[in-house]
């Protein structure tokens, strides 16, 4: 198994190339080191295999990667942001340099090699590949950062010289990519035992999602009404544009094109979008955990069968498992979550918005003709879009856990859920649906905040992982379903707004499809408005008018949620600071089951589900727009003053630390 290789050869290489992770302090290799590691093709593939240094259920630091679900914002519930001050040191600015340095070290010892020098093709490519991956990361995290361009002594002066801007770290990265494509092998030409390696269309995508990201950063960021580049010489990282930096339209165009490339590689069979389970297809691709036995899914297949991950942490429950208590975080809700706001933008299966105006008068909304309402607790949840309801915790059902203390471990095949058990009408102390896992509770709204749906995403169900940390699902880093989202996007942002029914077919109506929701075309949409639309500038329900970009951006938080992507998309967009900020408003109340249901578990059985005046929710229900306001009668999520996200935040601090060893460096603008 190549998973195996990978982890076995990088402890063998790790001995020598690993050491402190500042940049400053790295000791260069020996040359004793160098001249045994760098002999032969398979030394260098060896290198190779050291570099897979990447982020999956761990990060670099070894934490938990839950934070990376898209926790703490618009789409997954508010907590409390802004406000933040410079931290002394940071993981995400030494970590990195540290991959980066053993990047360059197999590169120079390539440009030296006397041997056939195509023998270290896919090496060299891999090399190069990581090192635009690397910088990508601190690009993304810190703006423009010093480029690692060879590997540093600790006397060399790159090491106390400025940072350069994101432009010209920006296309170091894309020249790296776009070197180490043609270096590395089609997918279709690794080996059995070397799956999981990087390959072209891996490449291709990364670079896709690259320069989608650049080319969106530099059209909208700039009308935020704040310099984020600073002058390079007081603050920030400057604007130096490199020579023959290629224009905004030149980045959508080549996103498009690499994105283009992958999708006809994949409808020749390379790969497809996982569509084992049914309607559960896109809830069950994140658990796939099949070895030693384990049920993982309805279906019980396997990994073997996940043509969709075009690259990926592998994690395998024999050699490397996974090691956080995954099982135990997803169950007590300390995973992804999803909020009232991307519930509500779950469209209907045929393809519209739960709440649509044809007139764009919000006196004549109506519900959408499959949208059966929030009056009763399941309403919202029928003729919905399968990514929503596979992924919420539905009100009629309970999911298999691979937590004993949390609910029931899937061990057949062939049942999707737990079969559900109910409480006796009447109380009785000793009804043995109190102490089964699978009974179905009326919900309660004692305190909170309303704000949203328990969420399943990355939810073990086998019972070959009840013990703690075993789990082993692989990490997604780029699927063939997030290809589809850059492609259109590119499309839309090149045809200013416009994209074709054909080009929508080609990419984001395949993930719909599997979705179980109608295609998106031109004429579905038009002359519609979205009579449920959140305004996030001035926090209330509006009617707008559907339009094709943001239709698009819609299906990429839809398929895309709890996978890390919301903070960047929301800064590419130069939104982040309208989105983050100002009162939200959580899940309807008023009007709902809430107001005549009777609870129905052991604690609270036979009293009202919603008692205000005894447990008050936290801020409140939003009432100062009257009966006729649709927001009438929600939860109040979160007040503006908890929320201090501002423009200075769509870049992180650079360390304080690094500050005073390289008084070159100067702070990002704001902090």
């Amino acid at each position: 198994m190549k998973r195996i290789n990978i982890i076995f050869s990088f402890f063998a290489f790790a001995m020598l190339m690993t050491g402190c992770s500042d940049i400053l302090n790295k000791e260069p290799l020996s040359s004793g080191t160098e001249a045994i590691f760098f002999k032969t093709p398979e030394q260098f593939k060896q290198a190779a295999n050291a570099l897979y240094q990447l982020e999956g259920w761990k990060d670099y630091n070894g934490g938990a990667t839950y934070y990376k679900m898209d926790q703490g914002l618009d789409i997954s519930g508010f907590g409390s942001n802004g406000g933040a001050s410079a931290g002394e040191g940071d993981f995400r600015w030494d970590k990195p340099y540290s991959f980066i340095r053993t990047c360059n070290i197999l590169l120079e010892k390539a440009a030296v090699y006397t041997g056939v020098k195509t023998d270290l093709n896919q090496s060299v490519g891999t090399a190069y590949f990581f090192r635009a991956w690397q910088h990508f990361y601190l690009l993304q995290i810190f703006g423009g950062v010093p480029i690692a361009d060879h590997s540093f002594a600790v006397t060399d002066s790159m090491l106390y010289g400025p940072r350069k801007s994101r432009y010209e770290v920006a296309n170091f990265i894309i020249k790296d990519l776009r070197t180490a494509i043609p270096l590395l092998p089609q997918e279709k030409t690794i080996t059995a035992t070397d799956k999981g390696k990087v390959s072209q269309e891996a490449a291709k995508s990364f670079l896709a999602r690259v320069l989608l990201y650049e080319a969106t950063w530099e059209k909208y960021v700039p009308n935020i009404s704040y310099d984020l580049d600073g002058d390079g010489t007081s603050k920030g990282a400057g604007n130096v544009k490199p020579s023959g930096y290629p224009s905004v339209t030149d980045l959508f165009t080549e996103s498009k094109q690499m994105a283009k490339e992958v999708i006809q590689e994949a409808e020749a069979g390379t790969f497809q979008l996982w569509n084992q389970c049914d309607s559960l297809s896109y809830y069950s691709l994140f658990n796939i955990d099949d070895n030693g036995g384990n049920i993982s899914n309805f279906k019980n297949v396997g990994k073997a069968t996940n043509k969709e991950f075009i690259f990926s942490v592998k994690y395998d429950y024999t050699v490397k498992q996974g090691g956080i208590n995954l099982g135990h975080t997803i169950a007590i809700g300390g995973g992804a979550g999803i909020s009232t706001y991307l519930g509500e933008m779950f469209l209907c299966r045929n393809g519209l918005p739960i709440r649509v105006s044809y007139t764009g008068n919000m006196a004549d909304a109506q519900n959408n003709s499959q949208f059966l309402g929030f009056t009763h607790f399941n309403d919202e949840f029928r003729n919905r879009d399968y990514r929503f309801i596979g992924c919420a915790s539905l009100p009629d059902r309970v999911t298999w856990m691979d937590q004993t203390d949390y609910g029931i471990p899937c061990t057949v095949a062939g049942q999707p859920y737990p079969t559900p058990v109910y409480p006796q009408a009447t109380y009785n102390a000793k009804d043995p649906a109190f102490s089964n896992k699978a009974a179905i509770y009326v919900p309660r709204l004692y305190g909170g905040t309303n704000n949203g749906y328990g969420c399943r995403k990355f939810m073990p169900e086998g019972a070959g992982r009840t013990a703690n940390n075993t789990e082993s699902s692989d990490y997604p880093l780029i699927r063939l379903a997030e290809v589809h989202l850059i492609y259109a996007e590119a499309a839309v942002e090149l045809g200013n707004g416009v994209i074709s029914d054909a080009d929508l077919n080609f990419s984001v109506n395949k993930n719909r499809t599997r979705a179980r929701v109608a295609p998106l075309t031109n004429a579905l949409i038009a002359n519609v408005w979205d009579a449920g639309w959140w305004d996030q500038a001035q926090n209330k329900t509006v009617c707008k008018k559907m339009n094709m970009l943001d239709e698009i951006r819609r299906e990429r938080v839809c398929e895309l949620f709890g996978e890390g992507f919301r903070s960047d998309d929301l800064k590419r967009w130069g939104v982040a600071h309208i989105n983050l900020r100002g009162q939200k408003l959580g899940g309807h109340v008023y009007g709902t089951q809430f107001m005549t249901a009777i609870a129905n578990d052991a604690t609270y059985h036979g009293q009202p589900a919603y008692q205000p005046a005894k447990y008050p929710l936290t801020y409140g229900v939003y009432e100062a727009g009257g009966a006729l306001d649709p927001d009438y009668g929600r939860s109040i999520a979160t007040l503006p003053g908890n929320l201090l996200y501002s423009q200075r935040d769509y870049l992180a601090p650079i360390p304080l630390g690094q500050l005073r060893l390289n008084t070159a460096l100067k702070q990002n603008p704001g902090w």
